[in-house]
């Protein structure tokens, strides 16, 4: 293979990994946990528990607890959310029509595995004028890091050894994930305030700003 084709499979390589980062990595769950802190309507509210059973449902797939919290079914609870996951992951893939069912599918399980990682703790909250300040203790991730220059490597030697095929620019992604997941290590602890206000009807929300800080102390490197 020439220089310039080299060149040019590599320059279309990284373009569709940022898209991949910008339109399902970092959203994923920030876009299902805001859905789902707006519909928790709870008459007796324990703050605490409410964050850590969100937390738990959308990075661990456990939603008993959520399910309780908010008053629906643990089988609407799983619906819901995973089919929100689904959705947001599925639009990555907007345009791709090079990439096998087989090798998307392979994706979302392998994001769904790595969110599983997630390691935090609920360790304290503060009331305010009706609204809580709920602090989560997080050990960040290393899945992400130096994800361009990793997933860049592993891209320059296939096409360099003439086995790179667009087609399979996923396939790679998922191998260098699934590699990255089985050497996964945590850094030290760090504490992320959380807001969280209700309205009359003790629906309860949380910012935008928090969810992404949830998100980038977890997984540094995805947002």
């Amino acid at each position: 293979m020439s220089t310039y084709e080299e060149g040019k499979q590599m320059r279309k390589m990284k373009r569709n990994l940022e898209n991949i980062k910008r339109r399902a990595l970092p959203a994923a769950l920030i876009f299902v946990l805001a859905a789902y802190l707006l519909t928790g309507c709870i008459q007796s509210f324990d703050v605490e528990a409410y964050v850590k059973s969100c937390l738990d449902a959308l990075y661990m797939g456990d939603y008993e607890e959520y399910a309780d919290q908010v008053g629906i079914s643990v089988e609407e609870a799983r619906s819901d959310i995973e089919g929100q996951l689904d959705d947001s992951l599925e639009s990555a893939f907007v345009g791709d029509t090079v990439t096998s069912d087989e090798d998307k599918q392979a994706y979302k399980d392998v994001v769904a595995g790595i969110y599983k990682l997630a390691k935090y703790e609920v360790v304290g909250s503060e009331e305010k004028d009706g609204d809580y300040v709920v602090t989560v203790s997080v050990q960040p991730s290393n899945v992400f890091e130096d994800l361009d220059e990793g997933f860049t490597a592993m891209i320059t030697e296939a096409v360099a050894d003439g086995d790179f095929d667009e087609s399979q620019t996923i396939a790679y992604l998922n191998q260098y994930l699934e590699q990255r997941k089985a050497e996964n290590e945590y850094g030290e602890a760090e504490e992320i305030q959380v807001n969280v206000t209700g309205d009359e009807n003790n629906v309860y929300t949380i910012p935008e700003e928090d969810l992404t800080n949830i998100e980038g102390a977890l997984f540094p490197g995805a947002v």
